[in-house]
């Protein structure tokens, strides 16, 4: 390999990685609305070179006629004080640094695939929740722009 085709090769590949850098965070998002159980919301995951960097849960619950509704939040990126971040078995697992109640998990799994998985089972939604809501058992964002599938608990 001549010096010359040598460097045109350097040279192409610091361009070729610099345009993947520039393409920035790969956002995955939907909304839900279930209507009869009076529930709305949406879910994000930002991937940066593939790996999950940020979370972004929100869900609003009607509340009683006459009576505002009641909503759930979790928000946690890479790096927050507030959350542990790992990675187990090809998974993300965030944990919540300071659970309502300490002697149960609180943690949410998100798994990536065809489709992006956001379990939320071992989530308390005490301390994340208005009385009178509670996070979603899981949800599901479609790899095509779609509504999220959501699992609820128990009505």
């Amino acid at each position: 390999m001549t010096h010359r085709t040598a460097l045109a090769a350097a040279l192409m590949l610091t361009a070729l990685a610099a345009t993947a850098h520039a393409a920035g965070p790969e956002v995955h998002a939907c909304n839900f609305k279930i209507k009869a159980r009076c529930v709305k919301g949406d879910a994000s995951v930002t991937l940066t070179d593939g790996k999950v960097t940020r979370l972004v849960v929100d869900v609003y619950w009607c509340g009683l006629p006459g009576r505002p509704g009641y909503s759930c939040l979790i928000d946690s990126s890479r790096g927050d004080s507030d959350a542990k971040w790992s990675e187990e078995n090809g998974a993300t697992f965030i944990a919540n640094a300071a659970p309502t109640n300490p002697n149960d998990p609180d943690r949410v799994k998100v798994t990536l695939g065809q489709e992006v998985s956001i379990d939320l089972t071992e989530a308390q939604s005490l301390g994340r929740c208005g009385a009178g809501a509670e996070l979603p058992h899981a949800i599901l964002i479609p790899a095509k722009k779609a509504a999220c599938r959501v699992q609820l608990g128990a009505p």
